[in-house]
């Protein structure tokens, strides 16, 4: 029984959190905003409060705590709702202390690097 326990605990994989899922996306690499609604996201980003809705622009923002990434940047993850559809995108914006910026999204989906 013991055994059987143990075989169990360790062949299960843990969950990915939504921060480890954000933070393999900071790549090093920067994204520049698209468009007046992303560039007021970043201006905003160090005030805005974590886990609640607040509407900049045209979008829906609800921005995860900020941490401390691998990349010794502070990064938080971003749930982005807009357009017409109302599709929510989520998004990494970092910053090294100079300013936020988005960062490139690891399966490609994301714009071309500045």
């Amino acid at each position: 029984m013991f055994l059987t326990a143990l075989l169990i605990a360790c062949s299960s994989e843990p969950m990915t959190s939504p921060r480890d899922a954000a933070d393999a996306n900071d790549t090093g690499r920067r994204l520049a905003p698209n468009g007046q609604t992303e560039r007021a996201l970043l201006s905003a980003l160090p005030s805005l409060p974590s886990g609640n809705e607040r509407r900049i622009g045209d979008a829906s923002v609800i921005a995860e705590p900020p941490y401390g990434a691998a990349s010794s940047r502070t990064c938080r993850a971003l749930h982005i709702t807009q357009g017409p559809t109302r599709k929510t995108s989520h998004r990494l914006a970092c910053t090294d202390g100079s300013g936020w910026f988005f960062v490139p999204d690891i399966f490609g989906s994301n714009a071309a690097p500045e």
